[in-house]
């Protein structure tokens, strides 16, 4: 092992939970904000895309990132922000897929300023981040892509056939946790 291996697996192990999923708090580190999502992080362009605007208007342009497969924590590379971000999360999914592993990432911020936690491609994942950057001019984008607190507080009043069905499907207790564990600084 690499000591640069090494250091991305401890700070792993300082910032995520390992054997946790949602709606449980999942990282040890609390973050100012959370956005959730639940398109697959591995394959949804627009998603990986968004985060990455979300992340440079958030905290700036000169960040590394360490990736992680969610199921056994194996480092699998570094995400830089010159990068394309679609390519090198698609390369990195398909490393992990062909080695026979299809669950979903972890990516961390080397400075611990962001993470984002996806433990299958079917369960929902969360973006942890420390900004209180306004991000009105990309609000559309975001919530294309995301939901966060707000939104499920929204749905819980259940004012709309929409929300009520969300409620339903996604389960009150769930959603009651997610808020609970996931309270905004």
């Amino acid at each position: 092992m690499t000591i640069e291996h090494d250091d991305a697996m401890t700070r792993l192990k300082n910032v995520v939970r390992l054997g946790v999923n949602l709606p449980a708090h999942v990282f040890h580190k609390k973050f100012s904000r959370y956005f959730f999502f639940d398109n697959d992080i591995c394959t949804s362009d627009d998603l990986i895309s968004v985060t990455k605007l979300i992340i440079r208007e958030s905290l700036g342009h000169d960040l590394i990132a360490n990736v992680f497969a969610s199921s056994d924590f194996k480092y699998l590379g570094d995400l830089y922000m010159n990068e394309d971000w679609v390519a090198k999360i698609a390369s990195l999914s398909t490393e992990m897929n062909n080695s026979g592993d299809y669950g979903g990432l972890i990516i961390l911020d080397q400075e611990k300023q962001w993470a984002i936690f996806q433990k299958t491609p079917v369960d929902e994942g969360v973006l942890g981040f420390n900004s209180n950057k306004k991000l009105e001019p990309i609000n559309n984008l975001i919530y294309d892509n995301f939901v966060d607190c707000k939104n499920f507080k929204e749905w819980l009043e259940e004012k709309t056939s929409q929300h009520a069905e969300l409620v339903k499907c996604m389960g009150r207790d769930y959603l009651m946790s997610i808020m609970e564990n996931y309270r905004e600084a």
